[in-house]
């Protein structure tokens, strides 16, 4: 892989109000279902709903969420019979790292360590 793809598949991230949402997210147990979910095929949010045994609006309010921390996104519109926007949702594929502290690490360094380890474990971050 080259390392410009690699660099779009990381997201480094110090202790901030942006790490604070993913860990507030991920910590949500209905979000991982939401993710969990995903993983299986991209859906819309009454395919999700139905799948989850969720009302809409509750599911809404945590896909919001997997929204603002970048973890999901929209991957297409299309239109229901009714003429209605149907937003279809698919988990964002990136690694997260945490950096907790003094961020001495460069994204350039750690992502040349991550590289490195890929290449002598190619199962660690499957392309």
């Amino acid at each position: 892989m080259k390392t410009q793809d690699f660099e779009e598949k990381l997201r480094i991230l110090s202790l901030s109000n942006d790490s604070r949402k993913i860990i507030q997210t991920l910590s949500n147990e209905t979000s991982i279902r939401v993710l969990q979910l995903l993983e299986t095929g991209d859906m819309s949010a009454s395919e999700l709903a139905g799948g989850l045994d969720l009302r809409l609006n509750t599911l809404q309010y945590h896909l919001d969420a997997l929204l603002e921390a970048d973890l999901i996104r929209i991957s297409e519109v299309k239109w229901s019979q009714r003429g209605r926007k149907i937003k279809v949702y698919e988990p964002v594929e990136k690694l997260i790292i945490l950096i907790p502290g003094r961020n001495t690490v460069t994204r350039t360094a750690l992502s040349g360590l991550l590289q490195e380890c890929m290449e002598d474990d190619p199962d660690l971050y499957p392309v």
